[in-house]
């Protein structure tokens, strides 16, 4: 039996991966094929796209092990990451009309050691994670490497701040060039215990973000308002005022993702409704369409955070302007799957 018999019966299947993933042009263009018309196919593809389809198959299994047969070596997960970037940068969540590919990040603030996050990273690694949700850990900056090396790596990995430079005598602070350097791809920007406890201001924010984004990486822009603050009525005046500070210094917006955290509502196990979420979240949107433009309105991601659950993430997730979540202490529990797989 010959290769195109073999495969006959999953024919569908490969037809869809090759057309959809394999035969973009870029991918093309790195493997040298072809949609012959004259070659004979099985299931529309040929014989050449198959070999290739197989092959990338099992590379794709070689190298979800290769970083932790080399523990530190942050080469192997360069590779990795090119790899799943050319499979996942164009995937479209399926369950979302608007194309914006559901984002739930795990911010684990202050918690965590190697025993923890090993656990943690055991359980993200067993579970069926969906493929139409991307996933960001934000990880205490010392442990950002150990948890590289144990994370599955299609799982993005954020430091929880930056600073504005590059470098400096600025004590105790963290460059996004170092978080690129040890595997981190994010970083977490303005949440809103940043801006209570630590006292930074919108435009401090806003000029780290700005930097961040010209240092490669990609930004989660918190933003939120208090208790006080919403029972005064001024929830839209708030989140507007912290996005117009992130507008002033953000022009390519590209590799940014909101997360609209009502302050009151973390850690305390209080919740906004699904109806007050979708409420800010659509002020948002209406928001980015009057300020920054309709295509930026349309693609930006807006996440929800403030004691999401495995319990309620499902009715949040549901709502057409809530494009993820931002999760606190649930990110360090096995319901944490849960949450990620809140669109399935």
């Amino acid at each position: 039996m010959n290769l195109a018999e073999l495969c006959k019966p999953f024919s569908k299947s490969i037809h869809r991966f090759a057309t959809t993933t394999l035969l973009r042009p870029n991918l093309l263009q790195q493997t040298h094929l072809t949609m012959d018309q004259n070659l004979p196919t099985v299931g529309g593809v040929t014989a050449e796209v198959l070999k290739a389809v197989v092959s990338q198959a099992l590379l794709g299994k070689f190298t979800a092990v290769f970083p932790k047969l080399f523990k530190c070596q942050w080469k192997t997960y360069e590779g990795q990451k090119k790899f799943y970037a050319n499979f996942s940068t164009d995937c479209i969540d399926t369950n979302n009309m608007s194309g914006r590919k559901f984002c739930v990040g795990g911010n684990w603030k202050m918690n965590g050691d190697q025993k923890s996050i090993a656990e943690i990273a055991k359980t993200l690694t067993s579970a069926a994670l969906d493929p139409n949700t991307e996933v960001v850990i934000g990880c205490p900056a010392i442990y950002l490497m150990y948890a590289r090396n144990l994370l599955p790596g299609e799982v993005g990995l954020a430091g929880q701040n930056a600073y504005k430079v590059a470098k400096g005598a600025f004590t105790g602070e963290i460059s996004p060039a170092m978080l690129k350097d040890i595997g981190a791809d994010w970083v977490i920007l303005g949440h809103s215990e940043r801006r209570a406890i630590f006292n930074e201001s919108d435009a401090l924010i806003a000029e780290k973000a700005e930097h961040a984004l010209a240092e490669g990486l990609k930004v989660i822009a918190c933003i939120g308002e208090t208790l006080e603050e919403r029972e005064a009525g001024k929830t839209n005046e708030v989140v507007a005022r912290q996005m117009c500070a992130y507008a002033q210094k953000i022009k390519d917006w590209k590799n940014v993702v909101v997360a609209y955290e009502p302050v009151w509502a973390i850690g305390t196990g209080k919740t906004a409704t699904p109806d007050q979420a979708q409420e800010v979240h659509a002020f948002l949107r209406q928001w980015l369409s009057d300020n920054i433009s309709k295509e930026v309105s349309a693609s930006l991601r807006i996440q929800y955070g403030g004691s999401v659950t495995a319990a309620n993430a499902k009715e949040l997730a549901k709502k057409p302007d809530i494009d993820g979540f931002l999760v606190g202490g649930a990110s360090l529990k096995p319901e944490f799957v849960d949450i990620i797989n809140a669109r399935q």
